[in-house]
């Protein structure tokens, strides 16, 4: 497979704005003040993230026949995920068993620890339902011999595409409107193409296989990402009811502010394309940053797995002075969790790679 560093640069760039997403959390309790204000804005400026996974995914797997035998990558793909799925998964619950007290709304396992208690939530997605997306991403594994056959012709990606825009963008756009759901409920059933996630997964592909780019690329997809995210933010913030007469609602409006707005579908798309037209010159910087590049972007998927686990602890440990800072700077408070996060996932990999290197050596002794 060929290594591209436009992928290594968003794959960094997602996992921080997941950080991102988690540190604004308090977005979710409207109320008129600076600082949520300016959650709504940062919610906006990176609810890319796991769209941008899944079009990363996409790109990559979809054309693994030309790799290797569907069995390989169904062996591979479940290896890598299904283990640091369930083994996340342990490692939080058993955690979070032992010390209720000091993580965030995790007193709930003080008197029901046990083993089928455990396997409750982990099919259920109630340990840490930041796990959503391993979720969702292994259904997308599961489609991907069908879909691989599928991509191989740019017509029925297209068609694909457009069902799922309109299935999965289109139907909640019109309900928003106002068009009575009973008018869509029966489309709305149709789970394949309801489905945002295999939009994003396609898309990838499409994008990186058969988009021609065009004059002025990375110009054009700036400032459709900067218009895409502006327009969230605003309406954001009108759908909630900020300046208007009633005050803010009591509760939060995501919808235009989420992974299946139609403005997010066109933030990561134009995201996606702004750094595949950077590859060129991408491949310019020294060989130091481009290694340096690509082992902070291999511990994504630890900092995504473990990143919650310091913003827990911190909201129920840190001084009330000290987390209030975070909460009205939660940027700066991203950067810290996701650099924390990194330096322990960095340091946990070169400790198992050194176990292994022992074993190997005994194995040959």
């Amino acid at each position: 497979m060929n290594r591209y560093i436009f992928i290594y640069i968003l794959n960094i760039i997602s996992c921080f704005a997941v950080v991102l997403l988690h540190t604004t959390l308090p977005v979710f309790s409207p109320q008129v003040s600076d600082t949520w204000v300016k959650m709504v804005a940062l919610q906006s400026l990176a609810i890319f993230a796991v769209p941008i996974f899944f079009m990363i995914s996409g790109m990559n797997l979809l054309g693994y026949r030309q790799r290797e035998t569907t069995s390989v990558f169904m062996k591979k793909r479940f290896w890598k995920v299904g283990r640091a799925l369930v083994l996340a998964s342990v490692f939080c619950y058993i955690l979070f068993c032992l010390f209720p007290n000091h993580f965030y709304n995790a007193n709930q396992y003080a008197d029901t620890r046990g083993l089928r208690d455990f396997f409750r939530r982990f099919f259920t997605n109630q340990i840490n339902d930041v796990y959503w997306f391993l979720y969702s991403i292994i259904y997308l594994y599961i489609l991907t011999p069908i879909l691989s056959l599928v991509v191989k012709n740019r017509r029925c990606v297209e068609y694909m595409l457009i069902l799922c825009t309109l299935i999965s963008v289109g139907l909640p756009l019109l309900r928003r409107l106002g068009i009575p759901p009973q008018y869509m409920n029966t489309l709305f059933n149709w789970p394949l193409f309801s489905s945002t996630s295999l939009l994003y997964f396609l898309g990838g592909y499409y994008l990186h296989t058969y988009w021609k780019p065009v004059k002025h690329q990375k110009v054009i997809a700036s400032i459709i990402y900067i218009l895409s995210t502006v327009g969230m933010f605003v309406l954001g913030l009108w759908a909630n009811g900020y300046k208007k007469p009633d005050g803010l609602s009591s509760t939060y409006d995501s919808y235009y502010v989420s992974t299946s707005s139609p403005l997010c579908v066109v933030q990561a798309f134009a995201l996606f394309l702004l750094l595949h037209s950077c590859e060129s010159c991408l491949k310019q910087c020294n060989n130091f940053v481009l290694r340096m590049v690509q082992k902070v972007a291999s511990a994504s998927l630890g900092v995504y797995l473990f990143h919650i686990l310091f913003i827990n602890w911190a909201g129920v440990n840190i001084n009330s002075e000290i987390m209030m800072f975070f909460v009205e700077h939660p940027f700066l408070y991203a950067l810290i969790v996701y650099i924390c996060t990194l330096i322990c996932v960095l340091l946990g990999k070169t400790f198992i790679s050194m176990v292994s290197s022992i074993k190997m050596r005994i194995g040959k002794q």
